[in-house]
């Protein structure tokens, strides 16, 4: 074999390593990630968390009628309604006439009494009085409940507040377990500017983690530097969170859920939705 066909071989052999490498690190930060995340969620499920930090905040976005709009939806009220009154008109008629055949003077009558001689009213089947025919209401989850779940398992918990942004107008700087938190909000759209000089502010007290609380995502994606992006509304993100250009973004949840972002004593972050039992 000659010099260059050997020559040939080392180099196409390296190239191969080359890709090879490149395919395993992709895989790792992928996989790995995973992995990860899914400890997270064991040591979650089995209620051992020393050395995580969660940060806990309401559900805010409301959840629409499901393939309706909201114009469908009053105008099917309305149609509802309609056909109540029709119905109720009809069987107040028919029981006016009942009432009347069931008069002392009638023939035949009973004293207005039922089949089983009672003057009691009859309930509908498998209903209790003071029970909805619609059901029972939905059990809501509050933030502070949420908060006490996660500080029994041994995490370090703080929350967020997602309805009054302007707490946040500032800038925070909260400092919690092994970590510091750089948190600040924004309530309308702001210039490149203001945000890069917050994220240099917290950036020069040397915190962990910068968060950002918004009403829309869309808001910070211009800027980077923001480790953690909370939107207030439904951004149709992936329920455990995304990572858009090195920024970890979340949604909230539905009114009556509790979102949760949980960083694991080896920072990986993943976020979730709790609900009532």
């Amino acid at each position: 074999m000659s010099v260059k066909s050997r020559e040939k071989i080392a180099l196409f052999v390296f190239l191969a390593l080359i890709v090879l490498s490149l395919c395993g690190l992709g895989w790792y930060l992928v996989a790995g990630h995973s992995w990860n995340v899914a400890a997270s969620n064991l040591d979650d499920t089995f209620g051992s968390m020393d050395g995580y930090t969660a940060i806990v905040y309401p559900g805010t976005a409301v959840e629409p009628v499901a393939g309706k709009g909201a114009g469908d939806a009053a105008a099917e009220d309305d149609a509802v309604g309609d056909a109540a009154d029709g119905k109720e008109s009809a069987e107040g008629a028919a029981a006016g006439k009942e009432a009347d055949a069931g008069s002392p003077d009638a023939p035949g009558s009973s004293g207005g009494k039922d089949a089983t001689g009672t003057a009691g009213t009859a309930s509908a089947p498998g209903t209790d009085a003071g029970e909805s025919l619609l059901g029972s209401k939905k059990k809501t989850l509050s933030a502070q409940e949420a908060k006490e779940g996660y500080e029994e398992k041994g995490a370090t918990v703080f929350s967020l507040d997602t309805v009054d942004l302007d707490a946040y107008r500032e800038g925070v700087i909260l400092k919690k377990g092994g970590h510091r938190f750089g948190v600040f909000g924004i309530a309308e759209p702001t210039s490149t500017i203001v945000l890069e000089k917050q994220i240099a502010y917290f950036k020069r007290h040397k915190v962990d983690f910068i968060v950002l609380v918004t009403p829309d995502k869309e808001y910070a994606e211009d800027v980077s530097g923001i480790d953690i992006v909370v939107s207030t509304q439904d951004e149709d993100l992936f329920v455990m969170g995304e990572t858009i250009d090195g920024t970890f973004y979340v949604d909230a949840p539905a009114v009556g859920s509790v979102g949760a972002i949980l960083i694991s004593p080896s920072n990986v972050v993943s976020a979730k939705v709790l609900q009532a039992p």
